[in-house]
């Protein structure tokens, strides 16, 4: 909704288009650290879902990983709202737990040996390229458009818009602002569980076959952004400790998801041994017979030959 500000030195293209009141370089250096941190993090769970999806396969994931991955998005989603957080921030609580059903039902879905069919090739095609392509571009220009359009009204006629909502502070003794605190650092032991569990699977099938790289590297990219994003915000004492929860949620995952980046680089050479070792294998299987045909014909032509 398009939204006037009380100050004179806010962001139009940002109230206009999302109906915040944005000023300032940290400001805006926040929001589009923030939006940054979203767009990684829709990017991020789609490589692994359509992975999933081609090999019909979901062994690759660990369930603890998906538990602990769902009950933490699920505190994180009541926490932001409860406590009335940074809209970046709401919208991401919103992608995570929609996401957290994707990856629920793949789980389940595919662990049923009827549902294991032939797996697809994993790599993009070009008509798949294109059509991603022509999303994304849609998408920015969509944006572009509306943002520079309704900033443009904001510029001609601001008195006639509503000023913009801006969410009350919350008192520090009310059950609300208790309830959400209670539950943005319960989502913390959820998420740091949440990785351990993959890094132990991954140890312990000494192969990536399954994991998609992309996911853990734009989740690392995301968790960086989301972090900026919040330390650009403002970087008052009081501020710095009601972020506590979110911070150390973005820090410690991201850390833990470079340690899965690196074992997918080691394994998957081990991966790609093993997969030459087999075509190798292959080849040589397929020409024995052909070479014990070659054999036998010699020998029958030197039986001939020596008879006669």
């Amino acid at each position: 909704m398009v939204c006037r500000c009380d100050s004179t030195n806010y962001n139009k293209f940002i109230s206009g288009l999302f109906g915040e009141c944005v000023s300032g370089t940290t400001g805006v250096a926040s929001f589009i650290f923030g939006w940054i941190s979203i767009c990684c993090w829709i990017v991020s769970f789609l490589p692994q879902i359509r992975m999933t999806f081609l090999m019909k396969r979901s062994e690759a994931l660990s369930a603890s990983f998906i538990l602990c991955l769902v009950m933490g998005d699920l505190f994180n989603l009541i926490s932001c709202f409860l406590l009335n957080q940074l809209f970046t921030q709401q919208i991401l609580s919103i992608i995570f737990v929609s996401f957290d059903a994707v990856f629920i039902f793949q789980h389940f879905y595919f662990l049923r040996p009827a549902n294991q069919k032939e797996s697809l090739s994993t790599k993009f095609r070009l008509s798949e390229s294109i059509a991603y392509a022509f999303i994304v571009t849609l998408i920015i220009n969509n944006v572009l458009w509306g943002g520079f359009h309704n900033q443009f009204g904001l510029q001609l006629q601001e008195s006639a818009y509503s000023v913009c909502k801006t969410p009350e502070a919350l008192s520090s003794k009310s059950a609300q602002y208790i309830i959400g605190n209670v539950m943005a650092y319960g989502s913390l032991p959820m998420y740091l569980a949440s990785r351990p569990g993959q890094i132990i699977k991954n140890f312990k099938r000494k192969t990536a076959v399954g994991l998609s790289l992309g996911m853990f590297c734009t989740t690392s990219t995301a968790n960086i952004a989301q972090l900026i994003s919040l330390f650009s915000m403002s970087q008052e004492k009081s501020y710095l400790i009601q972020k506590i929860p979110y911070i150390l949620g973005c820090c410690l995952p991201a850390i833990c998801d470079m340690i899965i980046v690196g074992q997918w680089c080691k394994y998957s050479k081990n991966d790609n041994r093993s997969m030459k070792l087999q075509e190798t294998q292959m080849e040589e299987k397929n020409l024995a017979p052909q070479h014990s045909e070659l054999t036998i014909e010699t020998v029958e032509m030197t039986t001939v030959s020596s008879m006669k």
